[in-house]
């Protein structure tokens, strides 16, 4: 398994093809006479991933995979993101999801489809305690 979110499981061999990390920090612009503007940071937005799949009929049901996506999505609620190796993310829900069709076979039945799923950050204020309290343990070790 080379990552899981809330109880979908994604396999490195089978059909995960990357993972995208977007930050982004929010400044406002203040304008002055006859100079350039000045910036004011005001704070960061949800930090945002887009995970890349692959399914295949030759390794899983494709329709019924992205089902499983969908389902999930509709939920609405957060869930953890956790890599293989047991490093914990975050919480985060499912933006969006985005497929293609690439492979059918003569009779119309789906062999191939290529998804991308971008999930946002579930921001709460306990979680970000948490880390902070995790950040100053590991560097009092």
């Amino acid at each position: 398994m080379f990552a899981q979110l809330g109880n979908i499981q994604f396999n490195l061999i089978t059909y995960f093809n990357g993972i995208e990390e977007s930050q982004k920090h929010n400044y406002a612009v203040h304008q002055t006479i006859e100079s350039k503007p000045k910036l004011q940071y005001i704070g960061d937005e949800l930090d945002t991933l887009t995970i890349k799949l692959n399914f295949h009929s030759s390794f899983c049901t494709p329709e019924t995979e992205i089902k499983k996506l969908k389902s999930l999505a509709k939920s609405h609620e957060e869930q953890a993101f956790i890599l293989g190796n047991g490093k914990y993310l975050g919480r985060y829900v499912i933006e969006e999801i985005t497929s293609s069709t690439i492979q059918t076979d003569k009779s119309g039945n789906v062999l191939a489809i290529e998804a991308e799923i971008r999930l946002k950050e579930w921001y709460s204020r306990q979680a970000k305690v948490k880390k902070k309290q995790q950040k100053q343990g590991l560097k009092k070790k």
